[in-house]
């Protein structure tokens, strides 16, 4: 019986499935699941031709492509008590599984040892884990940011990061075109500015407010650091760019005094000033921008 399901979506990527979904199905102790997001290529029926043993998600008449759904749709449909997640370029040793399933131990979880800039995105979880933090924020909209939230996520909820070995692990090269083809903004350097402000804001809140927003709060948050971000990029990039965040009104009262007691409402806004002060890149660390297949 699996106890681990590799988990991927395709979208336009059927070249790179046809290389990497061979060397994973039939991986002693592992199951697969494979979403085709509306992809163009005809993802489901190759899979279900060539491989009748890997299940297959279809989700239909999806012109963009939200990886967050695609992966959470991915999860649903496992069977198994850790769930996996990996790009359709990423190849896994054929010896993966025998490696790195019995590892798995509760209360971690998983990423390669070191993560790189192409296996950034590649990450082990318990389901019960996964659930507990909501799976990944559907709110992301564009290329990059979801699993840096997943990460955040596990981490606030007491999981320990932990690894297994990076060469398990490998990349089919491929451009940023490919990357970014089904999403609206095409520059991941503008995308990933979007992404990170908008987890720092969705972790500020749910510090402050003690619970998490709602996907509808989410994806109005996301909405206006996308607009904002992106109006100084097409604009002036030395000004700074400059978001507001309302957060609901609190009550506080006065102590009763002659009998009476006042009691008031209290506005509350977070403000965040960006400001792209240049590029920095330190050879000796990883990429410190959110990659993402």
């Amino acid at each position: 019986m699996a106890n681990l399901c590799y988990i991927t979506t395709c979208k336009g990527r059927l070249a790179h499935l046809k290389q990497t979904l061979p060397r994973v199905a039939g991986q002693p102790g592992l199951s697969c699941v494979v979403v085709d997001y509306s992809c163009p290529e005809g993802t489901a029926g190759w899979v279900a031709t060539n491989f009748p043993q890997v299940r297959v998600v279809r989700v239909d008449g999806e012109s963009g492509f939200n990886l967050s759904r695609a992966r959470n749709i991915g999860a649903q449909a496992a069977d198994t008590p850790w769930l996996g997640f990996f790009d359709a370029d990423i190849l896994l040793d054929p010896g993966f599984a025998s490696v790195v399933v019995p590892q798995l131990v509760p209360g971690c979880f998983y990423r390669p040892h070191q993560v790189t800039y192409q296996t950034w995105g590649s990450i082990i979880c318990h389901r019960d884990d996964f659930a507990a933090v909501g799976g990944y924020d559907e709110a992301f909209a564009g290329w990059g940011g979801e699993d840096d939230d997943l990460v955040a996520g596990l981490t606030l909820a007491g999981r320990q990061a932990a690894g297994f070995p990076a060469a398990l692990l490998s990349e089919i090269p491929h451009s940023d075109e490919e990357r970014t083809r089904f999403y609206d903004i095409k520059d991941h350097r503008v995308q990933s500015r979007i992404s990170q402000l908008y987890l720092q804001i969705k972790l500020d809140l749910l510090r402050l407010m003690g619970k998490p927003l709602s996907l509808e709060e989410r994806r109005a948050v996301y909405g206006e650091v996308q607009r904002v971000i992106t109006q100084v990029e097409n604009g002036n990039r030395l000004a700074p760019a400059v978001i507001e965040v309302d957060m609901p009104a609190a009550m506080i009262g006065t102590p009763p005094q002659n009998g009476r007691a006042e009691l008031s409402q209290l506005s509350r806004k977070l403000v965040y000033t960006l400001r792209i002060e240049g590029t920095y890149r330190n050879p000796e660390t990883p990429m410190a921008a959110n990659p993402r297949a």
